[in-house]
Formats: structure tokens, C-alpha cells, sequence
């Protein structure tokens, strides 16, 4: 069976089609890179789904059985609490590194894998496609979904008010 892999971002076409490995791919390139990545799945012969937007990134994620995305808070929260896998690339120009640090938190849990961008390459991509079976994939997606923090809004909201109160 195919792994079903979400990629976000430009994240670079070209390294899911050298994997070798058995992929379905459903691809958010965003606008500007939208044509580029569809001719590089054309000529690769590889059938994806590719979007310059996913309008419902809970279909997206429950789709997926591993994500390939970069690591903002927004991001790494939808993980959490959608049970997904994932390698992460953090933002090598964030400011403060704050990517690297949002991946930690999923690696860390053992619900992610943190690649570095200057370590992102097809062959370190095959790599992590074999060695990430279904059995780990599974076991990412319940760490996942132990470190989310559904009520989070609700925590910050309550410290808030708290705090007005003297």
C-alpha cells in the first residue's frame, strides 16, 4: 500500500519524486509554484494532488498518513491535535529559531522527525520513507496526539482574566 504523504509549502517537488518509494502525494505549493510542481509530478509520472491552497486541512491531515512541512506554531498545533506524523523542516531564517524549537516539541514527544533544510535531500528523504513504517507512522500519530493541547485558547483566555482581576 501507498504511503499517503501531505507536503506543505514549496518543499521541493523534486525530493518526493526521487524517493523511489510508493507515495501518493497531495501537495499545498502555494500559488507561485503551483505549475512547477505539477509539470514535476507530470514528468515523474507520478499522480498528485497538487493545490496552490487546502481549504480543509482536517480532511488533509486525517488523509494523511505523513506529513513533509515546515514547523510554525499554527502548524505544529494542527498536528498535535490531528494524531498526524510528520517530518519537520524548520525555517532556517526564523527569527530566534522558533521553528527548530516548535519541531523539538513534536520530535522531542516522538511524534516528528527534525530535518534540517541543509540536511534535506533525496536520499535522507528515502531513508525516512523506509525506516517510517505504518507501525511507527501509528506510534508518531498517538504521540501526536498526546502532546496536543486542545485547550489551549481556553487556558490563555482564563490566565488573561486572572490576571485583569488583580
Amino acid at each position: 500500500e501507498a504511503l499517503a504523504l501531505l507536503a506543505r509549502g514549496k518543499s521541493d517537488s523534486g525530493l518526493v519524486l526521487n524517493t523511489g518509494a510508493r507515495v501518493e502525494v497531495w501537495h499545498q505549493a502555494g500559488r507561485r509554484n503551483i505549475e512547477q510542481a505539477r509539470e514535476a509530478y507530470a514528468a515523474a509520472g507520478i499522480e498528485a494532488r497538487v493545490e496552490p491552497f487546502i481549504d480543509d486541512m482536517a480532511e488533509a491531515y486525517r488523509w494523511a498518513d505523513l506529513v513533509l512541512c515546515r514547523s510554525g506554531a499554527m502548524t505544529v498545533a494542527e498536528l498535535a491535535a490531528a494524531g498526524t506524523a510528520s517530518i519537520l523542516v524548520p525555517y532556517p531564517f526564523a527569527v530566534d529559531d522558533h521553528q527548530a524549537a516548535n519541531a523539538r516539541y513534536l520530535a522531542d514527544g516522538g511524534a516528528a522527525v527534525l530535518l534540517p533544510q541543509e540536511a534535506l535531500d533525496a536520499r535522507r528523504l528515502v531513508q525516512l520513507l523506509q525506516e517510517l513504517d505504518g507501525v511507527r507512522l501509528r506510534e508518531m500519530g498517538q504521540a501526536a496526539r498526546r502532546l496536543a493541547l486542545p485547550e489551549a485558547t481556553v487556558r490563555v483566555a482564563d490566565q488573561c482574566l486572572e490576571v485583569a482581576r488583580g
